[in-house]
């Protein structure tokens, strides 16, 4: 008997030799789009479209949807040729398409009409259930955040029973966060429906997330270059070898350029034999920076000259910095980013760094928030005290703004930019430990990777590992500080009231009742801001009251607050952070550096964790390269790195200090012309290098005398706190 006959699977769309022109702004112009343009999707396949910005994509999707008709070939879809849109066939836009007269179920049902009511009502249900919309039933997308939004999209789509469905970067719009929530849950809808979908996108790992095959067009007039598979399991594991190889398979396949607004006759001259320069971004209008493939040797030879541990803010700012020094090293992260984090707000200073390595004009490109000031306002005091930030040129800032970021697009973009200044990056890989030789110096690290272990030999190790701490906690140098006993919880939100337009873009403080208590609202995109409750230990969480009703609590506290939060809708769960501040008893030692959070952290109140990082790591390159130099890595060489940032962050700890005990102190010198400019300088990062610092002799002085006066009326604001002699000792400088 002769087994059963196998059938391939039948193909749900083709298009063949497909061509698409349109009519220019010049009589008889046209502009060529596509040309030669072939592909296949079977049924119940996942195909993922990507490619160069403006190269064609959505056009060809709209084509196959019946939106628009080529200039030449064929486009057929379920065997038959496409001559417009089909209700069997469901498009599903970046931009918001829900109803916004109608409640949720009622967009779900609207393709459903024909149905009786009994089978509407069930299969509204069904996809409710399957979105996660339970409970929302009859809300307005008024009331929804952007990820639940297009979550109703989708059901909407599937309520339809399409045979297919066409996904024009459906989740572009949305913050990092929310992306990856989407991304699963579309897998899961889609592994339970198996719909035919193809799906068009310009990021990269959301393509290999999500296909069984990936489409890469080349640029204008585009055909379809290369076609990659996905072979791997669901769900994807990020951190796999295999995933981080398919998605370097994608970038080589398109070609990134290695500098920023490099040109394309510029990035495509012959690179040194030896070079692991990749080709250049045919799109040139978008420049999508990529690691290098990172070879590494035996356990035997030096991976690198000097090994940074850690690839956020500090880790990349140092790898640009000896990039520029022409000295090799090797950035691990345990991380494959883009990674989680929340968003931040940074300081002034930072632009000076920015601009020295380069990446001012990414910061730019890429349209983060720009931050002109800061509002502050107090529970008991119904004014807003702001300060707007000034170009201050002896500090070397040309701008009168820094940045509001979402940290987890701003770290990838930034170790990107690391990468393409030089560095060798290698993602996925945890280090284990630091190991040492037989004369105490630093010799390397062991990494796991892959469930596999090997040493890499270098001659210094750097620890930007941020608040994991890699080196401080192997060697017991980590110290609490006693003084900021500060824990967080925090979430992102759309639907705050961010206040009058012209301090819109403000850092928003708001300062509580309770002693060392406040409020942050940082925007990050025009819909969503990062809001967080910062409070003392003894005030955080306790028994069984929920997260959310803990930061619901501390929100009313403050009247102006609670107005602005009245109408706000969180997009996640709440985080929780705490043991915000602690130093370690040394920032260096044989063989060894430590900078950024890795080194120090005190309080997130005035923004200076990456400051305190990408200078830490400005400095930190400058002694490497001499001691490098020199031939001589010891702790000696770091002496003056460790004074100079230990006296910086002391400053910053001071200025902290200071404003707890009294922050109507702090807000009354807002008011003070003279005072006022010196905070500002403090304000925009500017805490190294300085002899004194009048404002805050001034500011203890006030605090003092209201101390002293029981009668003051800032006395009831008054919080004592004391400085033990054996902490001064430890936030001092090292002798010798």
């Amino acid at each position: 008997m002769n087994p059963p006959e196998k059938h391939a699977p039948r193909a749900a769309v083709s298009v063949r030799d497909l061509w698409m022109s349109f009519a220019g702004k010049r009589p008889g112009e046209q502009i060529h789009v596509l040309e030669r343009v072939d592909l296949e999707v079977t049924e119940g396949e996942f195909v993922c479209i990507v490619g160069p910005s403006g190269c064609g994509k959505s056009t060809l999707l709209n084509i196959v949807g019946g939106f628009l008709k080529q200039t030449k070939g064929e486009a057929i879809v379920e065997g038959q040729p496409v001559n417009g849109p089909d209700p069997r066939r469901i498009y599903v836009f970046q931009e918001n398409g829900v109803f916004p007269w109608l409640t949720v179920q009622e967009n779900i049902g609207f393709g459903l009409l024909q149905q009786g009511e009994e089978e509407r009502r069930k299969t509204i249900a069904h996809y409710i259930d399957m979105v996660g919309l339970n409970g929302f039933e009859r809300a307005y997308p008024r009331e929804l955040s952007g990820g639940m939004r297009q979550r109703v999209e989708i059901a909407r789509a599937l309520a339809a029973n399409p045979e297919i469905i066409y996904m024009d970067e459906p989740f572009g719009a949305l913050d990092f966060i929310t992306r990856l929530k989407m991304r699963s849950d579309l897998t899961r809808i889609w592994q339970s429906e198996k719909k035919t979908i193809l799906f068009v996108t310009h990021d990269i790992e959301e393509a290999v997330q999500l296909a069984d095959r990936v489409l890469v067009m080349s640029q204008r007039p585009a055909t379809i270059q290369t076609v990659v598979n996905v072979d791997l399991p669901r769900p994807r594991d990020l951190d796999a070898r295999g995933y981080i190889e398919t998605r370097d398979r994608i970038f080589a396949a398109m070609g990134m350029s290695l500098r920023i607004g490099e040109s394309s006759n510029e990035s495509n001259r012959e690179p040194p034999a030896d070079s692991d320069a990749e080709e250049p971004d045919p799109a040139g209008s978008e420049r999508r920076l990529r690691p290098k493939a990172t070879r590494l040797p035996s356990d035997e030879d030096p991976a690198a000259q000097v090994i940074i541990i850690g690839g956020g803010p500090a880790g990349s700012t140092l790898g640009a910095y000896l990039s520029g020094a022409a000295i090799d090293h090797l950035i691990l992260d345990q991380a494959v980013h883009p990674r989680p984090h929340v968003g931040e707000s940074l300081v002034c200073s930072t632009t000076r760094i920015f601009r020295e390595i380069g990446f001012l004009p990414v910061m730019e490109q890429e349209q983060f928030v720009h931050k002109h000031g800061a509002v502050w306002t107090h529970w008991a005091d119904q004014r807003q005290y702001m300060v707007r930030f000034r170009e201050i040129p002896e500090l070397g800032l040309p701008q009168d703004y820094t940045y509001h970021v979402d940290r987890g697009r701003f770290d990838e973009l930034l170790l990107k930019h690391a990468s393409s200044t030089g560095s060798r990056v290698l993602q996925g890989a945890r280090v284990e430990r630091v190991e040492f030789d037989d004369n105490n110096f630093a010799a390397g690290v062991r990494i796991k990777q892959d469930r596999q272990e090997r040493l890499l030999r270098c001659r210094l190790v750097v620890d930007a590992s941020g608040r994991s701490t890699v080196l401080g906690s192997q060697l017991r140098l980590k110290r609490n500080d006693p003084l900021f006993n500060q824990f967080a919880v925090h979430n992102w939100f759309e639907g705050v009231d961010r206040g009058a337009a012209e301090t819109a873009d403000y850092i928003h403080i708001h300062v509580l009742p309770m002693p060392r208590a406040w409020v942050w609202l940082i925007p990050i995109n025009e819909r969503v801001t990062s809001v967080g409750v910062v409070t003392q230990g003894n005030d955080f969480v306790k028994g069984n009251e929920p997260v959310g009703e803990f930061f619901a609590r501390h929100i009313g506290s403050h009247r102006r607050l609670a107005r602005q939060m009245e109408n706000a809708r969180p997009l996640h769960e709440f985080t929780r952070e705490g043991n915000y501040s602690y130093v370690m008893d040394r920032f260096a030692g044989d063989g060894w550096l430590l900078v950024g959070d890795a080194a120090r952290f005190v309080d997130p109140v005035f923004s200076s964790g990456v400051s305190v990082a990408m200078e830490s790591a400005k400095r930190a390159a400058d002694a490497i390269i001499k001691a490098l130099a020199r031939g001589d890595v010891s702790a000696a060489n770091f002496a003056d790195y460790e004074r100079t940032i230990r006296a910086g962050v002391a400053i910053w700890r001071e200025f902290i200090h200071l404003y707890y005990q009294l922050p109507p102190l702090f807000l009354d010198l807002i008011t003070r012309p003279e005072a006022r400019w010196q905070l500002t300088q403090l304000l925009q990062g500017d805490v190294y290098d300085r002899a004194a610092v009048p404002i805050l002799q001034q500011m203890a002085a006030e605090i003092r005398t209201v101390a002293n006066d029981p009668s003051h009326p800032w006395r009831p604001h008054f919080c004592p706190e004391r400085m033990t002699l054996e902490w001064s000792a430890v936030c001092s400088p090292p002798r010798g």
